[in-house]
Order: C-alpha cells, then structure tokens, then sequence
C-alpha cells in the first residue's frame, strides 16, 4: 500500500560497482526546485489503498546554522484499506543548499500496529551520523539521506545502459547506491502522453523485497525528471505509485 515508503526504504538498500556520479555542479537543472509538489495514488493490485505526496517546501528554512531545503512525503492509506491495515508514514529531510548534502533526517512510521520514530544529525565535519537514540555512526563524507537521494538521482543525465551512484546513509547504515538507466518509454499521464526514461533502484533491503522483487520508476524525459509512475512487485502481489497532481515550482 505505501509504495512511496517502500521504495524510498528500497531506495537506500542498493549497492553498485562503477564509477561515481558527476558532482552537483554538473547538474543541468537547478538543484531543488522551490514548492514542488507530487500527490500520487497508491494502488495495489489495481485497487486505489491510499495517497502519498512529496514535496519541497516553497520556504528556504535552517538547520546546524546553514540554509537549507525541507523535504517532506507523507504516506497514508485510504479510509476502506484503514480497517484492515492503517498505513501513514512522514519523512522529512533537511538539505544545505549549494552542497546538496543532508543535515537533518527524521522519520514517523505508523503501519498496522507498529509504531517508530527516529530522527538523525549529519554532521559533516566530523562524518558522522548523530541519532536520537544516543547512537553515533561513523559516515560515508558527503552522504544523503534516503528521501534526498530520490530528489538527488533527478539532478543528472540518465544515459540508457549507465548506472548513477550516490553515497547514502539510511538506519545507521552507509550504502553506495545505484540507479540503473534502463530504456525509454512513452507513457499516458496526468501530464499528457510523455516520453519517458525507465531507471531502476538495486534493491538489497530485509522484508517484503528481499532481492524478490523490483522496483521501477518512469521519469519524464526532460529537465523536470518527474516521477510519473511507480511499479513494484513484492511478495504478497504489486504495488503502484501513479502520479494524479504535479506542481513544478520555482526553478
């Protein structure tokens, strides 16, 4: 049902082998763009079972002193899928402006009668990872939270066959992630028939993906890099993430 907190989840299990990603600088759109927002309906098996958005604040706010982005997605389930299985999950991610990197990362996760909250510091002086649980990790220089790297993974040229990789840290884990550049399509959106290009996140997380399944993402093939679908097979059938409401923002 949460397709957006599961691939975001998925987002940060992947690893890769190649060269690294060209660096922010060489991004060809502005870096985030200023009250962008993406609602999308949640399906499973075909079946409307909630909403999720992201988002960029229209604000510029502050975090460890430095002037930064504010990213949020909420996911939630809709009120029939409720009685069986209430999901709603917010992220929220604090991002320096210019370096792109995260400063602030925080998590609320409400799925059935589980219940978590945790909240990390970036502090890239030191690289380390400073949770509210008291723990300190050791960090990879330079990483990105996991809501960050999707937002990140849209900055830069996707060239069919070529793979990017961004340094992430997600539940006091360090991983190198990779997003493969599979094909382009063409697909019929709320944004009118768009070309597409199809990139696809190596998955390696615990639980209901469990290298069993994929994830698949359809970005528009322009300078937005929308994501105007997510498709995900998993263990107990499909999850998609269709897009139903762009607002582009400023650049």
């Amino acid at each position: 049902m949460a397709i957006l907190a599961l691939a975001l989840v998925a987002l940060a299990g992947a690893q890769g082998d190649s060269t690294a990603p060209p660096q922010a600088g060489a991004a060809p759109v502005p870096a985030l763009r200023l009250g962008e927002k993406m609602l999308f309906s949640i399906e499973y098996s075909g079946i409307n079972a909630g909403f999720a958005y992201l988002k960029v604040n229209p604000e510029l706010t502050w975090s460890q002193d430095k002037e930064c982005y504010h990213l949020v997605n909420e996911t939630w389930s809709n009120a029939f899928f409720s009685k069986f299985y209430r999901v709603h999950d917010r992220a929220e991610s604090f991002v320096q402006t210019g370096s792109l990197v995260s400063l602030y990362f925080q998590k609320k996760i409400q799925e059935g009668g589980y219940r978590h909250e945790e909240s990390v510091v970036f502090d890239h002086e030191q690289n380390k990872a400073r949770y509210s649980t008291g723990q300190v990790i050791e960090m990879v220089p330079g990483s990105r939270d996991v809501l960050l790297s999707l937002f990140y993974t849209r900055l830069f040229p996707l060239e069919i066959g070529r793979s990017l990789y961004i340094d992430n840290h997600t539940d006091k884990k360090n991983y190198p992630l990779e997003v493969r550049v599979l094909r382009k399509e063409t697909l019929k959106t709320v944004l009118g028939k768009v070309p597409c290009v199809v990139i696809e996140p190596m998955l390696r997380t615990p639980g209901l993906f469990e290298n069993k399944g994929r994830l698949t993402i359809w970005v528009t093939d322009d300078q937005r890099r929308v994501p105007v679908l997510m498709k995900s097979k998993i263990l107990i059938g499909s999850v998609n993430a269709v897009l139903k409401e762009y607002t582009p923002g400023a650049d």
